[in-house]
């Protein structure tokens, strides 16, 4: 008896769950920055990918890495810009322009990076958590590349004044 019992609680909180509506991604919900930030012991250093996105529908991202103690930025290996427009919870990043570290060396000046040709559409899937502190991107992983692609990855919000180093 206490089985069903359980059994039906689950089913009754399973089918509350499918019935709760995802929240509708409201573009002035998404000005400012998002970082996500990890700590690379072997190089004793914070590796933190950075959005920004303004009220122009103009966003940029790049990869810095800066000294854990200071937070000091010493270096990029990435720095992307264009524009965006947000359809539902659907985020199409149209790239302008994108710098990319291409040497040896684990990051560089951001006069250090290389230009590429740009990727002309990306769209990844959003939603926030944490009375919208956090802003979880999700990305379509290609098949040649899943074993180190990261499909969802949680960004903190930051200031909401809007920061880049170009």
């Amino acid at each position: 008896m206490k089985k069903n019992h359980v059994f039906l609680m689950l089913s009754l909180f399973l089918l509350w769950m499918s019935c709760v509506e995802e929240e509708l991604i409201e573009v002035q919900n998404l000005y400012g920055n998002w970082e996500n930030s990890f700590y690379l012991e072997n190089q004793d250093l914070n590796k933190v990918d950075t959005y920004g996105f303004d009220k122009t529908g103009r966003y940029y991202r790049y990869i810095s890495f800066k000294d854990p103690e200071s937070q000091q930025t010493i270096g990029y290996s990435m720095y992307l810009k264009g524009n965006y427009t947000l359809e539902g919870n659907e985020l199409v990043l149209k790239e302008e322009s994108g710098l990319y570290n291409l040497g040896e060396d684990l990051y560089e000046d951001i006069d250090g990076l290389s230009e590429i040709d740009v990727v002309e559409n990306t769209t990844v899937s959003l939603a926030f958590k944490s009375s919208r502190q956090i802003l979880e991107i999700t990305k379509t992983c290609s098949p040649l590349l899943s074993s180190i692609c990261i499909p969802v990855t949680a960004y903190n919000r930051r200031e909401y004044a809007l920061f880049s180093p170009q």
